[in-house]
């Protein structure tokens, strides 16, 4: 027999502290535009256009991981966190016109997720 613990948060006891915190999963598939870059060509582009988008919005965090040896339908997933969606709407709308936007990336899917709020 399963017991479960009832709490008063909506959330895990584990996220009381950030129970509000989004997390927006981004799947993207490179392009042949990306990978026919050098690789301080595409620093530069990430210092010139994504970065500065990142730090008019600092409220928003980013994290990457690329895991093309392990899948065949997205090369890296951009993993976004966030307590306000506005700035991640913001972010993604900005996005779209730099070339990451179906230039350098395919973006394949976003999921915007609260973490562990199965109990709720």
């Amino acid at each position: 027999m399963v017991t479960l613990q009832t709490t008063s948060s909506p959330v895990l006891p584990e996220h009381e502290d950030d129970p509000h915190r989004f997390h927006i999963f981004v799947m993207v598939k490179t392009t042949r535009h990306w990978l026919d870059l050098k690789t301080e060509q595409r620093l530069a582009f990430l210092h010139e256009e994504v970065i500065p988008l990142l730090r008019r919005r600092p409220e928003l965090k980013v994290r990457w991981f690329e895991p093309e040896a392990f899948s065949t339908r997205a090369t890296d997933v951009m993993i976004c966190e966030t307590d306000d969606l506005s700035a991640w709407a913001w972010f993604c709308d900005h996005l779209r016109e730099t070339r990451f936007w179906d230039h350098y990336f395919e973006v394949l899917d976003i999921m915007p997720a609260l973490e562990g709020n199965y109990l709720a």
